[in-house]
């Protein structure tokens, strides 16, 4: 049984992480491991019921995606990659099974459902709306928009849902130019 206690405190303790990527491009005040996922959530339940998903089970997986990082830290890309991605994948596993979350992170991690693809998905889109937001302050972004923009392309390709993609593209209007098909 999932202790309600040590979820609010893992809650807690997301609302004052900063993401470290942001951190890492020099932005003041960047977003936290919470209001990421939150924005995943949001997104993710939208995107699922779009597709006639569990929009519920979505927003669960959104949840979670990220939560092993009240324990473990929001590590970097190049951190992670030191550590391997296996060995990465095992230590999250460690503490979304102590929450009570393992059947539903090893979903997540390994894309095994629609919904979880849909989350990889919003992960990436949430991360690509902030990255716009942050170039158009005058942020050096433009290649995390253009690596996540590509990114998200890619995963949505796997989903080969062509109405989603549309809609996909709404959410990234407001970035202008930054997101524009380059040849």
């Amino acid at each position: 049984m999932t202790n309600p206690w040590r979820l609010l405190k893992l809650v807690d303790s997301l609302m004052g992480i900063p993401r470290i990527g942001w951190v890492n491009a020099g932005v003041r005040d960047p977003e936290t491991v919470a209001e990421h996922t939150l924005l995943v959530s949001y997104i993710a339940a939208s995107l699922a019921k779009e597709m006639g998903l569990d929009a519920g089970k979505a927003a669960l997986l959104a949840l979670i995606h990220d939560a092993a990082e009240s324990a473990l830290g929001n590590a970097s890309r190049a951190v992670r990659d030191r550590v391997g991605l296996g060995n990465w994948r095992m230590l999250e596993m460690s503490v979304l099974s102590e929450l009570g979350f393992g059947e539903e992170f090893s979903e997540y991690a390994g894309l095994s459902s629609r919904e979880a693809l849909v989350v990889a998905v919003s992960d990436k889109l949430a991360t690509l709306i902030r990255a716009c937001q942050y170039a158009k302050q005058g942020y050096d972004a433009a290649d995390l928009v253009k690596n996540y923009l590509n990114e998200v392309r890619e995963l949505l390709g796997r989903l080969g849902n062509s109405k989603l993609s549309g809609l996909i593209e709404g959410y990234l209007a407001d970035c202008g130019d930054l997101t524009r098909k380059r040849s």
